[in-house]
């Protein structure tokens, strides 16, 4: 009669154990094109809220999977905007083609210039139209917020001048200015995002580090469904943990359904 050797036994068992544990593990996700433009499509409205303290903030883990825990901000209403096509505002429509996207913030006086091309989700510029005073901004070349598909562990980078067109008090032309900046995108962190509310989504986590001179660094968390928190920082603070910030945004779809989203 033969006997077991308990020693490998339990080697087994380990060996069972860690493959268990691996199988386990939710891969990062991959963010498409599909997936933006659906959240992001004309007629669509998000709630954007703010984090109403200035403590420091934990940005979590690089790799994963992780859990990026926001529900205990102090998030409020901020701003409640609208997608729009860049025609529904005349000023823009005579600046920019007839193809991109724009939103209705700060009570339709703000609109932020968007469009999906050249394979990324690009911010082209920004607009302030205020009686008797219009402010208008371009990004050149426009600045590739993301890049799809939107894959962890990847990185890429970008040199921006930002112009402003020109800023017109009663129809008089009274200033320009234009900056120019680097910024590197790390796409180095995946897992679930938990908000408030009890919603939670997979997610990917983005670095963005301005080159020198500059100081700026910021986190955005990005999911497929189109909720999205902002943190900014400074190339100061450390890449995991707690960070100082200047602000936590949080944009929210109105229609996010809360429960998990494999």
């Amino acid at each position: 009669m033969s006997s077991t050797d308990p020693r490998n036994s339990l080697l087994l068992l380990v060996v069972i154990e860690s493959i268990g544990n691996v199988g386990c593990k939710a891969p990062p996700i991959t963010i498409s094109q599909s997936q933006i433009e659906a959240a992001f499509a004309t007629g669509h409205t998000f709630r954007l809220l703010m984090d109403s303290t200035s403590r420091p903030v934990n940005v979590g883990h690089t790799g994963g999977p992780n859990t990026y825990d926001f529900r205990n901000l102090s998030f409020v209403p901020y701003d409640s905007v609208r997608m729009l096509a860049i025609t529904d505002i005349p000023q823009l429509a005579s600046r920019f083609p007839s193809t991109f996207l724009t939103s209705d913030e700060e009570a339709n006086t703000v609109h932020p210039v968007f469009s999906f091309s050249n394979g990324g989700f690009n911010r082209h510029g920004r607009a302030r139209i205020v009686p008797d005073t219009e402010w208008y901004q371009h990004i050149l070349p426009p600045d590739e917020w993301l890049r799809f598909p939107l894959r962890f562990n990847t990185e890429y980078g970008q040199t921006n001048t930002i112009v402003v067109d020109t800023t017109y008090v009663g129809g008089t032309p009274t200033r320009t200015a234009a900056d120019t900046g680097s910024v590197t995108r790390y796409i180095d962190g995946y897992g679930t995002l938990l908000l408030p509310g009890g919603l939670a989504f997979q997610c990917l986590r983005m670095r963005l580090v301005a080159s020198s001179p500059k100081t700026s660094k910021a986190f955005h968390f990005w999911t497929r469904e189109g909720a999205v928190i902002l943190i900014e920082s400074d190339t100061s603070q450390p890449d995991t943990g707690f960070v100082k910030r200047g602000f936590v945004a949080y944009f929210s779809p109105q229609t996010l359904n809360p429960r998990t989203r494999d």
